[in-house]
């Protein structure tokens, strides 16, 4: 056997692994009654030994803000190859209907409503560190493919755009039917929606302030 096969198969067990993970924490969002969730319940689900998930993951905060950090990992690969030959905002509507980011975003959002579930007040990801990380990884990321670009602009362009995702989710999650029931599943016409939003909200974006309806006469009047 290959060096080459060898790696490809242990990546594939790798992932493998990676995705019973995912599996057994949307799984346990979705049967929790708003307790935490602990390293030996989702090692438990998943079938493998404390040792073994903490060899992927720190944290549970970790593996509940992964896919997010992945999509954005993804969506900054993307947008780097797609913006010699189109305008950014075009690269980011591009990379969003990929079929990795379209699966990651499926996670988020399935995440982030289970969460918001047991957590009608809260955000997603609700562990503002892992937001704050998640953002950092996205600048520097940035940074290192434009070093010629403005710092400055970079982090104000970078929390324009999570900011964008959001307000998608936000809105999203407002059209959702009540999530108060244990037997609630999200379905694949609502992750569409989703998907949807969020390619509004990188369209609004791109947009500027000339998107909101209000003229500066209008706002007079109502004033």
């Amino acid at each position: 056997m290959t060096t080459e096969s060898t790696t490809t198969r242990r990546e594939k067990n790798k992932q493998a692994t990676r995705d019973a993970i995912l599996n057994a924490v949307s799984q346990l969002l979705h049967d929790s009654d708003g307790a935490a969730l602990t390293a030996t319940q989702i090692a438990d689900a998943a079938g493998i030994s404390r040792r073994t998930l903490f060899n992927y993951f720190p944290t549970v905060d970790a593996i509940i803000s992964y896919p997010l950090h992945r999509v954005l990992e993804t969506m900054v690969d993307s947008i780097s190859e797609l913006t010699d030959t189109m305008p950014l905002m075009d690269a980011i509507v591009v990379a969003l209907e990929s079929d990795e980011v379209a699966e990651l975003l499926g996670r988020v959002a399935v995440f982030g409503a289970l969460l918001t579930k047991d957590s009608p007040s809260g955000c997603y990801p609700s562990n503002m560190d892992e937001w704050q990380k998640a953002t950092a990884d996205v600048v520097n990321k940035l940074a290192r493919r434009s070093p010629n670009a403005d710092s400055f602009a970079i982090r104000v362009f970078t929390h324009a755009l999570l900011g964008a995702g959001q307000a998608a989710f936000d809105e999203w999650i407002e059209r959702l039917p009540s999530l108060g029931a244990v037997s609630y599943d999200i379905t694949d016409a609502q992750i569409a929606e989703f998907h949807t939003l969020i390619n509004q909200a990188m369209r609004t974006l791109d947009q500027g302030l000339s998107a909101l309806p209000i003229s500066p006469s209008q706002k007079s009047k109502e004033d």
